[in-house]
């Protein structure tokens, strides 16, 4: 009888746990569908709302350039301009995960065909507001190995900044440097620039100029390189590329060599 019993007991009970591991696995298997739904969805609406910040950036030079032209000007169309950029901004620094890995496509690219580039795209958003672009012709010639994309968010990013700041008729300089080890792209404006107690001793991270440049800051990382801002009230910005030497592919036109830290 005992024996009898045993080979009953064995299978219910063989039974019975392979129901509950079944139905474990079951539920794993729903749990992780429903996490990788959940995150494909969060991704969709990430990338609906990275391409709603470009299109948001746009539409706020576009205010911009048109309330300078306007007569009389419309300061609270340029204030509305303005924090409609700010909310552009806010959303990249939401959407965007700064530390995240870049994973570039290096090509040899034309820096300052790339340089026109950008700052064409900024000037056809400004629409009838002028800016005085003042580009170095020692960019010429020099080719760059750099993502092509990830190098074009980077200028459109900072150029975007420098129009925000300034105002129809003031001027824009993007100039070339060379410190030891690195070749350092320089867009410097005469805008309204960042108050002495805002901007403090780490201008970079003030809000306005540092979340309008938190993605390109990121992208020059990945680059190898570094981006610093200097801004004073009343005097203006200057922004700092700096790219690692050795992404320099020709050298055309070469500069002397200046000590780090030397304007």
């Amino acid at each position: 009888m005992e024996l009898s019993a045993w080979h009953l007991v064995l299978p219910c009970a063989v039974g019975l746990a392979w129901f509950v591991w079944a139905r474990e696995r079951g539920r794993r298997c729903l749990a992780e569908q429903a996490a990788a739904d959940l995150r494909q969805a969060q991704e969709s609406t990430l990338r609906l709302l990275r391409l709603n910040t470009g299109d948001q950036r746009n539409l706020a030079l576009t205010l911009i350039g048109h309330a300078e032209t306007l007569q009389p000007a419309d300061p609270s169309l340029t204030g509305l301009a303005r924090r409609l950029l700010e909310m552009s901004d806010t959303l990249v620094e939401h959407t965007e995960a700064p530390d995240a890995p870049r994973f570039l496509t290096d090509e040899a690219l034309a820096l300052l065909a790339a340089i026109e580039f950008a700052v064409a795209q900024v000037v056809a958003h400004l629409g009838p507001s002028r800016r005085a672009w003042r580009v170095d012709p020692a960019f010429a010639g020099m080719m760059l190995l750099a993502d092509r994309r990830a190098l074009n968010q980077v200028f459109v990013s900072v150029l975007t900044a420098a129009a925000a700041a300034t105002r129809d008729g003031d001027w824009i300089e993007l100039s070339l440097s060379r410190e030891k080890g690195w070749l350092c792209v320089v867009v410097q404006d005469e805008g309204t620039g960042l108050p002495v107690t805002q901007a403090g001793s780490h201008p970079e991270e003030s809000r306005g100029i540092g979340l309008r440049l938190t993605l390109a800051r990121s992208l020059m990382q990945a680059h190898g390189g570094n981006l610093t801002v200097q801004s004073a009230e009343c005097v203006g910005t200057r922004v700092h590329l700096r790219f690692p030497a050795s992404r320099l592919l020709t050298r055309t036109h070469a500069l002397a060599e200046e000590p780090a830290g030397q304007d």
